[in-house]
């Protein structure tokens, strides 16, 4: 974890000092190494929150992105009581969840359906094959214009050949970060994809941005919940005669 508590106040971790953790109030210790991204890491082997697991530096990295009172917020459902810790949490009540290792499907519905208004930030590199197919990705999208105006925002029927087949049906942002944890692309850094949840002319609809347009997208409220379907339904108005590769 990034985050601990120390005499009630949130802390990065530094030498020399303890913390507790926000979920489980258990003994946390300070990971201030050359190498990995400073953490915290619970003393002893403690039942904490069990979506719970060991993070890469590429998640860590991801969550260092945003402010640190937005990092690991403990959320509790008001109604069951049920107590989760979500990577990110903005003003404005989006979620944002960073996930590397793969996820079982079960696990990610839940915590769809926990945390409601989300996005995803997914570790697209694992899967060799999806990495190989998003290089050549401009020949597998068709960008929406409208009149003489460029949008950013495309159309595939190839979503299968281009995204991990296990966040396909997601129905929540998921954006996909194919640089990976130990970038070994030697081209220049490939776009995120920003895959939209459902479909809009029996199509999938994706936006690639550069890694601060997400994190202004995220800033500016344009990824809650409210806004993805404003967007989809613009784009529903539209002609496919609209749309060019």
């Amino acid at each position: 974890m990034l985050t601990a508590n120390i005499n009630g106040n949130r802390s990065r971790p530094f030498p020399g000092t303890v913390g507790t953790c926000p979920f489980c109030y258990s003994e946390m210790i300070p990971r201030c190494g050359e190498i990995k991204v400073h953490h915290w890491a619970h003393k002893s082997k403690t039942d904490c929150d069990h979506w719970w697991e060991p993070e890469t530096d590429w998640h860590r990295n991801w969550k260092n992105e945003f402010p640190l009172r937005w990092q690991e917020r403990v959320f509790t459902d008001e109604t069951t009581g049920e107590r989760h810790i979500a990577d990110v949490f903005t003003l404005a009540g989006l979620t944002v969840e960073v996930q590397h290792s793969h996820l079982d499907p079960e696990e990610r519905r839940a915590r769809e359906a926990f945390y409601k208004n989300m996005l995803w930030i997914v570790d697209g590199s694992r899967l060799k094959g999806n990495r190989k197919n998003i290089t050549e990705w401009r020949n597998g999208l068709a960008e929406i214009v409208q009149g003489q105006k460029r949008t950013n925002l495309f159309l595939t029927d190839k979503a299968e050949e281009l995204f991990p087949k296990d966040w396909l049906e997601c129905p929540v942002p998921v954006c996909f970060d194919y640089m990976g944890p130990n970038a070994e692309l030697s081209a220049a850094p490939q776009p995120l994809f920003l895959l939209y949840p459902g479909t809009v002319h029996r199509k999938r609809l994706v936006e690639p941005l550069p890694r601060d347009g997400l994190l202004r997208s995220i800033l500016s409220e344009r990824l809650d919940a409210n806004s993805i379907h404003n967007i989809m339904q613009n784009v529903s108005k539209l002609r496919v005669g609209k749309i060019q590769r």
